[in-house]
């Protein structure tokens, strides 16, 4: 598995996202359940986005954004690139996985 990193300008700062596997996806998951429930945290979910995707700049938070929609559009990013939606122009032409169900 090939890690990689993505940029992109959101309200003119460059961000950059670094894609750490599919594990690393369903990992995030797990780690912002509200406890209890089967709902995923938005605030979880933002800070593990910031702390462990968002590579550059480093070391954001929440309150490091000047409005929730700009905090969103970085976070969504993100978790694009968390999952693997965002490939490198050499391997968009592989194919597919295949299950092995």
């Amino acid at each position: 598995m090939k890690f990689y990193t993505v940029d992109k300008e959101i309200n003119g700062k460059k961000y950059t996202a670094q894609f750490n596997g599919i594990s690393a996806a369903l990992k995030s998951v797990d780690e912002t359940y509200i406890p209890g429930t089967n709902t995923t945290s938005i605030e979880k979910m933002a800070a593990y986005v910031l702390k462990n995707v968002i590579v550059e700049p480093g070391g954001l938070t929440p309150d490091d954004f000047d409005s929730a929609d700009e905090l969103n559009e970085v976070v969504r990013f993100g978790t694009e690139v968390m999952q693997g939606n965002f490939r490198p122009e050499a391997d968009a032409g592989k194919a597919e996985g295949k299950s092995k169900a």
